[in-house]
């Protein structure tokens, strides 16, 4: 059994002073590695989303991943790809835009069209 290793050291991986954007190393792992053969990219992204602290905003932790992989990502890998791109997605929804944004109630819809 072969045994992954990564070049980031544990203080670029886990920092205790603030939130850690990727708890458990997924989107580093489809990024830098050619994962993608193993793991699709929607099934990473939703595994990021639900690993973040209740109290982080997967938007603005989205928008300091894509600081960080944007340049570095292996841009043969279709996985690094396409999670970039979802990346990018996720952060056009911070939370205060998606509170603004509320569904429709069959009530409301039935009266007011």
């Amino acid at each position: 059994m072969s045994t992954l290793t990564t070049d980031i050291g544990h203080t670029e991986t886990f920092s205790h002073t603030k939130l850690n954007d990727d708890p458990k190393s997924i989107i580093h792992q489809m990024v830098m590695i050619d994962s993608c053969k193993r793991t699709p990219a929607e099934d990473a992204i939703l595994a990021w989303i639900l690993s973040l602290p209740n109290e982080l905003d997967p938007a603005s932790a989205a928008k300091r991943l894509l600081d960080k992989y944007e340049d570095l990502a292996v841009k043969s890998n279709e996985g690094a790809i396409k999670t970039l791109g979802f990346l990018k997605q996720t952060a056009e929804y911070p939370q205060s835009r998606l509170s603004n944004c509320r569904r429709k109630t069959r009530s409301q819809r039935r009266y007011h069209n």
